[in-house]
């Protein structure tokens, strides 16, 4: 007989135990590696068995939003299933925004959330809210488990749902998924009872011989007539947006180059996804199409018959609005059913797998007149645009992320925030050979939960560095309190603007409320809430000096790098950049 805690008297205790050892037992067999728990007591029987079960890591957080969120950047980088774990009433509530995200970025969330049994239900009882499809259809299922029970069938139930849960999270169409645990008292185990369940019938019911790399994924293929469509036009262009498969990113730029490589066509991609991080992979990448697409006629110049768009549209609305407009016909390669055109076109979705695709096309001559058109314009742009940015002396925004797509060392994973944290990498991030893994939270494209997705990131073991501003680091703060438990190193580029430059791009800057009601400054003193937090922390000066303080590595630690930026002069700079670029 297994002898280990998680079958132990202790946890067979009560009901309550036992369903929480079995559950995280079989989790644990099927391969998860990682719960995130957070204080409460209606959760008992769940942190507690997760806490003692010897193949699971077990973390707290203090706060929900902060506990789901870097659930999320630990599921994100591990490419598998992480639980989250909470008490019962509005702590479950705290969940949603990383749940939101979890499900429009199609990353694996196992929800377990414990909830009042029915009797106590609708009788202002305390800390009860309605549980029931909490999340609504923000999850891909919800369970609700029902109050636990002796009988085997109930043992069987769980083991089954679980199985057919993780199954499906680790195929194309993943995302969060909900169990809400009704639980009566007792909720902690009870010393010096006899065991409720059999120890030996658990082990046997939870003895499931298949991990997560074992289960078979579905092979999807094409049809044949519309790749003939794709590849019947020589002048197309494959646009590639934000990137969060269940593939690695060697295997995705292998088989994007192979599928670029037979149409002959060039690759127009966002810095949301590995391709600019493996330029050496791609003859004919372009990256400066926000600069010169806003040029009339030479964005008429590279008019294509067909685009092949891969995941969702980057973020350009330069490159959007070039789309509506141009007369292509539109091919959207995606692995599921989703809609992944938001300009609503005339579009031919492309249902398939990136390797059979990349295997199924034929090899077709290039049009070199055509390739060439969009080399050109791309290096000339890419000179002078470096050219420039080189001459400001100031520490602009747009610089930064030209330094971290060039600095940064190998095999580094590098998160970046929304609102102009991610249009300035857009613009101004380099080709590179680096390797290095790109993460963002572009599903719902919100600011909170950024600090705590990447310290997931960095729990991974990763060397993490976060480029972010300081309104979506002042969001989650909260998950600073996790310093001392992370595993990997977070090196935090802290832009400080003193509010929300994206704001100054808006109508409403012209007028007198725009800096208390949307640009919204904070004048907080970082290095006063590093030291609250323990956490290490850095001032630099100008460019040069964030250059140098990049080549050392926090290690296992987390540590602030700020540099002040003034968010108006950016702006200006940023419009400037793009009125010499109509060259």
């Amino acid at each position: 007989m297994d002898t280990s805690p998680r079958f132990d008297s202790l946890s067979l205790s009560n009901i309550n135990s036992a369903v929480g050892a079995f559950v995280f037992e079989v989790l644990a067999r099927l391969g998860v590696e990682l719960v995130v728990t957070c204080p409460g007591s209606r959760s008992t029987p769940l942190t507690f068995a997760a806490s003692r079960n010897p193949r699971l890591e077990t973390v707290s957080f203090l706060d929900e939003r902060s506990a789901a969120f870097f659930a999320l950047g630990y599921a994100k980088s591990k490419k598998k299933p992480v639980v989250i774990v909470c008490t019962s009433g509005t702590a479950a509530s705290n969940f949603l925004p990383a749940i939101v995200e979890a499900k429009i970025s199609k990353i694996p969330l196992i929800v377990f959330t414990a909830d009042r049994p029915f009797e106590l239900q609708n009788c202002s009882e305390g800390q009860v809210i309605d549980q029931t499809k909490l999340y609504g259809n923000n999850v891909k299922q919800f369970f609700e488990i029902g109050v636990p029970e002796k009988d085997i069938s109930y043992f069987n139930y769980l083991r089954q749902t679980l199985i057919h849960v993780v199954h499906r999270l680790m195929g194309a169409d993943s995302g969060p998924c909900h169990f809400n645990f009704p639980f009566r008292e007792p909720l902690a185990p009870e010393e010096g009872q006899s065991p409720v369940v059999p120890a030996e019938q658990l082990q046997k019911l939870a003895s499931v011989m298949i991990k997560l790399t074992e289960i078979a994924k579905p092979s999807l293929t094409t049809d044949s007539l519309l790749l003939e469509k794709l590849s019947s036009h020589r002048k197309g262009i494959i646009l590639v947006g934000t990137f969060e498969g269940a593939v690695s990113d060697a295997h995705f730029v292998k088989h994007l180059a192979l599928i670029a490589d037979k149409l002959g066509w060039p690759i127009l991609a966002d810095a949301l996804n590995p391709v600019r991080n493996y330029s050496n992979s791609f003859a004919h990448l372009i990256t400066h199409y926000d600069a010169f697409l806003r040029e009339s006629q030479r964005s008429k110049d590279l008019t294509p018959s067909a685009i092949l768009q891969i995941g969702k549209l980057p973020t350009s609305k330069i490159l959007r609005s070039w789309i509506r407009d141009v007369d292509a016909q539109r091919f959207l390669f995606n692995e599921t059913y989703d809609n992944i055109d938001p300009l609503h076109g005339c579009s031919i979705p492309l249902l398939g797998d990136l390797e059979f695709i990349s295997e199924a096309l034929g090899e077709y001559s290039p049009d070199e007149d055509w390739l060439s058109r969009w080399d050109q314009v791309e290096k000339l742009y890419e000179a002078a645009i470096s050219e420039e940015l080189d001459a400001i002396a100031s520490s602009f925004e747009g610089k930064i992320s030209k330094l971290l797509s060039t600095d940064l060392p190998e095999d580094s994973a590098i998160m970046i925030a929304n609102s102009m944290s991610v249009r300035y990498a857009e613009s101004y991030w380099e080709k590179n050979n680096s390797k290095n893994r790109i993460f963002f939270n572009r599903g719902a494209n919100g600011i909170d939960g950024t600090l705590s997705t990447a310290l997931g990131l960095a729990h991974n073991g990763m060397n993490t560095f976060l480029l972010t501003g300081d309104l979506a680091f002042l969001h989650g703060t909260n998950g600073l309190q996790f310093a001392k438990k992370l595993k990997g190193s977070l090196n935090i580029i802290l832009v400080n603007n003193n509010g929300g430059g994206i704001f100054e791009f808006l109508p409403i800057s012209k007028f007198d409320s725009f800096e208390d009601y949307f640009a919204t400054p904070q004048s907080v003193d970082y290095e006063l809430l590093a030291q609250a937090f323990g956490v290490q922390y850095c001032k630099v000066n100008d460019i040069p000096d964030l250059r140098l303080r990049l080549k050392e590595v926090a290690n296992k630690s987390i540590r602030i790098i700020e540099i002040v930026t003034e968010r108006s002069l950016d702006i200006v700079t940023h419009k400037e950049l793009n009125k010499i670029r109509e060259l």
